[in-house]
């Protein structure tokens, strides 16, 4: 009895500490990633969509970018770059960026239209084998897994193969993840036609420690039955306040972009299967940005990390920020 009432007092605690914060509460304000020396991260590509995962096995987060080459075409591909910093100072310099191969040639992604096409990856450890893998969308036609052969950890290369085929060609695949069902675990989110659906492929720990998602097409996946408000690009599902599990509710960030040509990047709160957004926690500088959520210093706070394209009007470079989670 006692253990029963000490656990109902912890969650009315935590409940009423949920009722007098706000989510915007959750995260510092955006600061842009820079390298040592706080000269920002500025890269040479348009449209960049960020994540973050320890390529190179030295303990620190490094930065994964699926971007496109330019505004003026629908082709694009993903870099790697090494976190020069330190595991809870993390810095990146674009000069330092590796493009992802496959064997001797670059990756080179068709990312459907030049105003829109997008490479969102997410970095899971498919084969357990204790190297990167990347899951990726182009937004377009497919989503790809690409395989790292365990060569080289500074400069990987891999193998490609088809996670999935979309319902339909010639449509937007804006991509999230996160845990969208509770178990601390990252899952794969398929957002089909700019987020009217949200299709979760639910991601597994192995024996190693890696992370796969449920395989078999779009046929495997789950559909998640959510109304209300929703965001329309990367919804990022995670337990940031440390309440929601307890309360019966999925917490996630997402995008929607607004008529001005803006976006805010929102924060949303599902109960019921209803989706409603609680507050806005950003309107980024620049144009379509992409978000995902990572613990980038390694501090056990989930962060946000965000890129915005087209910044200040230079249409073929991305900026990249981080809204840390509050300690």
């Amino acid at each position: 009895m006692r253990s029963y009432l000490s656990l109902l007092c912890a969650c009315l605690l935590n409940a009423a500490a949920w009722a007098e914060s706000t989510p915007a509460s959750f995260f510092e304000p955006p600061v842009a990633l820079a390298d040592a020396g706080g000269t920002a991260l500025i890269t040479g590509k348009a449209q960049g969509c960020p994540t973050a995962a320890d390529f190179n096995g030295d303990g620190k987060l490094d930065l994964i970018l699926g971007a496109k080459d330019g505004m003026d075409t629908a082709m694009g591909g993903i870099w790697l770059i090494p976190n020069a910093g330190s595991k809870d100072k993390p810095a990146f310099r674009w000069t330092d960026a590796h493009r992802v191969a496959l064997g001797d040639a670059a990756v080179s992604v068709a990312c459907g239209c030049k105003s829109s096409g997008q490479v969102q990856p997410v970095a899971c450890d498919w084969n357990d084998d204790g190297f990167l893998d990347i899951a990726y969308s182009d937004t377009y036609r497919r989503a790809y897994l690409l395989i790292n052969d365990g060569k080289n950890k500074d400069k990987p290369t891999f193998t490609q193969q088809t996670f999935f085929d979309m319902e339909k060609t010639n449509h937007g695949m804006y991509a999230g993840g996160g845990d969208w069902d509770g178990d601390g675990v990252v899952d794969f989110l398929h957002m089909a036609f700019a987020g009217s659906e949200f299709k979760l492929f639910k991601g597994a720990r192995q024996a190693k420690g890696g992370v796969k998602f449920v395989d078999g097409g779009l046929k495997a996946c789950q559909a998640l039955s959510i109304g209300g408000q929703k965001p329309r690009r990367c919804a990022w599902a995670w337990d940031y306040s440390g309440t929601a599990k307890q309360r019966g509710a999925i917490e996630y960030v997402g995008i929607v972009d607004l008529p001005s040509e803006q976006s805010e990047i929102g924060f949303y709160e599902v109960v019921s299967g209803q989706s409603k957004k609680l507050c806005v926690l950003v309107t980024p500088e620049g144009k379509t940005p992409l978000l995902t959520a990572v613990d980038l210093n390694a501090d056990g706070k989930m962060d946000l990390l965000y890129s915005c394209g087209l910044w200040n009007n230079e249409k073929d470079k991305t900026k990249v920020w981080v809204m840390y989670g509050k300690k």
